[in-house]
């Protein structure tokens, strides 16, 4: 009964363990990962670097403990001693990069070389990572050794279902890690979760080798073992060796692929990497433990259970290629998951992911299935051939993530690769198929994919420019037309023109279907202040240096450049591929990329700015959304710090930031928390009517030379087109100013939150989405007058005016609100925002404001009017109606021209006397007052208006009499407030 119990526990314990170790290590991996990344760069080729190192010292130390572990006697010890010291790593990592972080940093600032930066990143991830990938590798065939079966199917079917569970592990691992555990609580406590994997793991590892009681030496293992020694075939070996090489290379490639083509399917933002490699990982897991069932059932039955092998290879081919075509079909996604706005929701990934993973699940039973074909043999042999083979495989992958993204789509796109990895598992198909590939010549499988290849190149559509295709329909515009589609290293660029009345017609950019910039007025308008801005309000009249982050369509770049006092521009971006797509946008960033003072470095921003030590006057975010995989980075404490440490004395910070789409809850809050707990000197400039704004730091609190930054605003080149944008004078750039310091701590009250490294807020909100809309900041608009020295009255004056307007705009833009944005359209009808989100509103046409702000009685007096235009009673209506809405100088035309008609009316007098008193005209008010109540005698709103016109001039005395008299005349409720509010301040 003992014996029965230990039987069934001693798997249980085993493959408990392993399942705890591959998830541990995931958890690990992704976290070492996103540690390293601000290290290194958030570029894809240096994760690939960091994926290449990893995956490296994984084949290197399964293939050491294969050949350790191979001879030597049966015991779980060493595995367990293997996880509790991965444990230990997992503990002390954070002081491990720390450390390395620091010395790569040092090093960076000593000023080396490009290359030798290079070298140097590839030795700090070797530093970092090398140790525990080796330990990792050697987990696999430690237990394989540990837990040998009596006979090499047996050992064999346990090697494969190991594997299968460590692989589900990882994908559990991966989820929780990437999508729950970093977001909710960090590095550290991930870490530690990991930590407690890792001592399930050994304490398993240590009741099964309890359980199973003393190892045994090689010498004593089991009859049928020694029978079995004469291990595989050659030709079998042969065979299956190369092609588990291969299959690793397509099986990681196919998941740089993955990553890529699910980034144009959901989105940029960071939960997509967790996901696709959680699906990845699930789909190999459940194939491999499928694939190892099915090789034992037909092999217990007598039937040719390595004819599987070659099968799976043949369909994952088929599948490698078909998917992506699937995914542009019409029957599995709609329009709307191709052109997204960057602050657009999440959208359901799993129809998505489950096509994609179609041949993962193919490719995942492939290497437990080699591990059984080539399972004959003792126990020492098994251990060998499995860690031989998970090696190779390892190898094989380590290549496909180098090459796949950073040369072969490059070279060859998408399809090209995807069809180049479909012909060479179509070869390894046909070549296992007859004998486990000993049996036919390789050059027949290698016509046969060669013929495969070819006719897919010929007459297969081309897949990007489908993709394109459905960018362009997935604007919905009446009429849109693809300029360019790129598939480069770093992205799938599309720009697409759009032509439609109820959306305007403008230019388009996207990167991996994601819009990052647009020749619409508030995009654009936005982008020209962020690049402006900075420089005019710099006090230096030295040349000046300036950094920008990211090119996107270069608007921001060419703005900064508009600025005769920019001497010099680096510009970082992780996108190789910006002059193509400068030259569709030249018209608004005066083809920047071709100007002298321009210089482009691709490079991740934040590792630009660590490695290249250069101080700048100005440095300018333009990033896209904190949220995103390749841009959240930019968004931490501690890139603010090292942005503050590459400011030269006096030098000014920007960053565009979201304000309403991905600024959810209070992640708003959080964000300018921690924005100000670098730059206390903060003020925020909104694009009124948009969700687009920037923070602006400033070395000082922001104090603008009038004169001064309006000659530097004159300067500015005719290509700029200033005056269309509204960034052409203080006035009409005063309706962005939208913060304080002040306002801005009412805003975040009492948020004490930060984003930083190890946890940044902004990736739950990319991942879940569950806060409700962020809609604070109309409510904060701060007066720009105070920050201004040497401004005369007619600009204050001309403030009021447009930040009024821009206050109206803004509550239209974050409620929709329409009656705000008619409001803002009538007080300042020029206000080039008000115009264009009118014309969006009325399809195209931007209404006369004669007619539309009229207000109805008005408009009934102006109807009269044109039926009576010589009737001086509807003349004098019109004029006092006029003058209620405060349309003075209006009112005051009217009501001369009834006095001209009727010089003798007191009443239009009255009328008359009044508009010139309100408009400071008090000696012409005086005497029409006089004459009205010559004409009009005794009337109290006639001698309340004299009162108020003689208190003017200083007649006190007189005046104090004449509104006595018009309270003695019983005049209305209304009309004896006032009277008796005149006569209280005669007495003050």
């Amino acid at each position: 009964m003992a014996s029965r119990i230990r039987s069934l526990l001693f798997p249980l314990l085993i493959y408990l363990a392993f399942f705890c170790s591959g998830a541990a290590s995931l958890v690990s991996e992704v976290t070492w990962n996103r540690m390293l990344i601000v290290v290194v760069g958030n570029s894809l080729s240096a994760t690939a670097m960091i994926i290449a190192v990893f995956m490296g010292g994984l084949g290197l130390g399964s293939f050491l403990a294969g050949r350790y572990f191979g001879g030597r006697r049966t015991s779980l010890l060493p595995y367990m001693t293997l996880e509790l010291t991965i444990g230990l790593f997992v503990v002390v990592s954070p002081l491990v990069l720390h450390g390395v972080s620091g010395f790569f940093g040092s090093m960076a600032a000593g000023g080396i070389s490009p290359f030798w930066l290079a070298l140097a990143r590839i030795f700090i991830t070797l530093l970092a990572l090398v140790v525990p990938a080796l330990l990792m590798g050697a987990t696999f065939p430690a237990i394989v050794a540990g837990t040998r079966r009596d006979t090499a199917s047996g050992a064999t079917a346990r090697a494969g279902y190991l594997y299968s569970l460590n692989t589900l592990g990882a994908a559990i691992g991966c989820f929780a890690a990437g999508y729950h555990l970093l977001l909710e609580f960090g590095v550290q406590v991930t870490l530690n979760i990991a930590l407690g994997l890792y001592l399930v793991a050994a304490f398993s590892a240590l009741l099964a080798h309890l359980l199973r009681g003393a190892p045994a030496s090689r010498s004593e293992a089991a009859p049928e073992q020694a029978a079995a020694s004469s291990g595989p075939s050659v030709g079998l070996g042969r065979f299956l060796f190369p092609a588990t090489f291969f299959i690793g290379f397509v099986s990681l490639a196919y998941e740089v692929l993955l990553t890529r083509m699910s980034i144009l399917f959901l989105g940029n933002a960071v939960s997509v990497f967790s996901l696709v490699l959680t699906a990845f990982l699930l789909g190999t897991g459940i194939s491999s433990i499928g694939g190892t069932w099915l090789y034992g059932w037909l092999q217990r039955r007598g039937r040719n259970a390595d004819g599987l092998f070659p099968v799976l290879v043949v369909l994952a081919a088929v599948f490698i290629v078909a998917t992506p075509y699937a995914l542009l079909s019409d029957r599995v996604l709609g329009m709307d998951r191709y052109a997204r706005l960057a602050e657009a929701g999440p959208i359901n990934p799993l129809p998505i992911l489950g096509l994609l993973i179609l041949p993962t699940i193919l490719i995942g039973a492939l290497l437990p299935l080699a591990i059984r074909m080539l399972g004959q043999g003792d126990g020492a042999q098994t251990t060998r051939n499995a860690a031989n083979l998970y090696t190779l495989n390892t190898i094989g992958g380590l290549l496909g993530a180098a090459v796949a993204n950073h040369f072969l789509v490059p070279l060859m796109g998408m399809q090209g690769v995807l069809l180049l990895l479909g012909a060479g598992l179509l070869f390894v198909g046909l070549r296992g198929s007859r004998s486990g590939g000993a049996g036919r010549p390789w050059w027949q499988p290698a016509v046969g994919a060669t013929v495969a290849l070819v006719l897919g190149l010929l007459l297969l559509p081309d897949m990007i420019h489908m993709y394109a295709h459905k960018v362009a329909q997935g604007t919905r515009a009446d009429h849109s037309e693809v300029l360019l589609v790129r598939e480069g290293k770093a992205a799938t660029v599309t720009v697409v023109d759009q032509d439609d009345p109820r959306r305007g017609t403008y230019r388009d950019m996207y990167l991996n279907g994601v819009e990052e910039a647009s020749t619409r007025y508030w995009h654009v308008q936005l982008f020209k202040l962020l690049g402006i801005l900075p420089p005019v309000l710099h006090d230096s009249d030295q040349p000046m240096d300036a950094m920008v982050i990211a090119f996107g369509a270069g608007i921001t770049a060419g703005s900064v450049l508009a600025s005769d006092q920019v001497g010099s521009l680096d510009v970082a971006d992780l996108n190789p591929d910006i002059e193509g797509i400068n030259d569709h946008f030249t018209e608004v960033n005066g083809d920047v990329f071709h100007k002298d003072r321009f210089h482009f470095h691709n490079e991740d921003g934040r590792n630009f700015l660590l490695t290249g030590g250069k101080q700048y006057d100005l440095i300018i975010g333009d990033s896209t959304h904190p949220r995103a995989y390749d841009s959240w980075i930019l968004y931490t404490r501690e890139f603010y710090e090292l942005v503050a440490s590459r400011l030269k004395p006096g030098g000014i910070f920007a960053q565009w930031v979201p304000v309403l789409g991905s600024m959810r809850g209070e992640l708003m809050n959080i964000h300018l928390n921690t924005f100000r707990s670098v730059f206390p000197n903060t003020t925020l400039w909104y694009v009124y009517g948009s969700d687009q704004a920037f923070l602006m730091a400033t070395p000082a609190p922001l104090e603008i030379d009038v004169p001064a930054v309006e000659a530097r605003l004159a300067r500015l080149p005719a290509w700029f087109r200033a005056e269309e944008y509204q960034v052409d004078t203080l006035a009409h750039i005063s309706g962005f100013f939208w913060l304080s310091p002040a306002s801005l701590d009412l805003m975040v009250g009492g948020e004490t939150r930060i984003n930083t490294d190890d946890q940044h807020f902004f990736g739950k909100q990319s991942a879940l989405w569950p806060l409700a809309p962020q809609r604070q900041l109309p409510a904060f608009q701060t007066s720009f007058k105070p920050h201004l020295r040497g401004a005369d009255e007619a600009l204050l004056t001309a403030i009021d005016r447009e930040q009024k307007a821009a206050g109206h705009l803004g509550r239209y833009g974050f409620f929709m609100d329409r009656q705000e944005l008619e409001d803002a359209f009538c007080l300042h009808p020029d206000n080039g925002n008000a115009r264009y989100f009118m014309g969006l509103e009325r399809g195209g046409q931007i209404p006369d404001p004669a007619d539309m702000c009229e207000d109805p009685e008005v408009r009934n007096y102006r109807n009269m009017l044109a039926s009576h235009p010589h009737n001086s009673g509807v003349l004098n209506a019109l004029a006092a109606t006029l003058e209620q809405k405060g349309r003075l100088a209006e009112a005051l035309e009217y009501a001369g021209k009834a006095v001209a008609l009727d010089p003798d009316n007191g009443m239009i007098l009255d009328t008359l006397g009044w508009l010139q008193h309100q408009l400071g005209r008090t000696a012409e008010a005086r005497v029409t007052l006089e004459k009205a109540d010559a004409h009009l005698p005794d009337h109290p709103i006639v001698l309340y208006h004299l009162g108020a016109v003689l208190e003017k001039t200083g007649e006190t005395t007189a005046a104090r009499s004449a509104l006595v008299r018009a309270l003695s005349l019983n005049p209305g409720p209304a009309e004896r407030r006032a009277i008796q509010s005149q006569l209280e301040s005669l007495e003050e």
